[in-house]
């Protein structure tokens, strides 16, 4: 049986906290590529260099029975009056079972109101070090 997957499969986690109000969510990854050719060479040659990764999400800003605001504590994170973290967070983006397990620092939220629309804040993210999972 063939399987589809839409964003209905999708979920991202963030320091342990599924993030239910998700409403979308990317990542990229980059192999960077070094060149090896040498004079004489008639053609360019290259070999694999450095890898990244970076992402975007898009969280609703809400408020559960416990008033807690998962959104609000990952702007928290970048907007704050002390010092920035230096430890990265892992983040857990999944399709279903699919998982991409990395750890990475929220590099920038933003978000803002408009009338008739819920409220939503949008979190970029930078990878720090290698995958730590990748079941796909």
């Amino acid at each position: 049986m063939s399987k589809y997957y839409t964003g209905k499969d999708g979920t991202l986690s963030i320091a342990g906290t599924t993030q239910v109000k998700v409403t979308n969510w990317s990542l990229q990854a980059d192999l960077e590529m070094l060149e090896t050719t040498t004079l004489g060479d008639d053609d360019r040659s290259y070999t694999p260099g450095i890898r990244s990764y970076s992402g975007s999400a898009t969280l609703l800003y809400y408020e559960d029975d416990t008033a807690r605001n998962d959104a609000a504590t990952q702007i928290k994170r970048v907007i704050s009056t002390g010092a920035p973290s230096t430890s990265p967070i892992a983040f857990i983006l999944a399709l279903g079972s699919k998982t991409v397990t990395l750890n990475a620092f929220i590099t920038s939220a933003s978000y803002g109101a408009s009338v008739g629309e819920v409220v939503s804040a949008q979190i970029s993210f930078q990878g720090s070090g290698a995958v730590t999972g990748v079941a796909i």
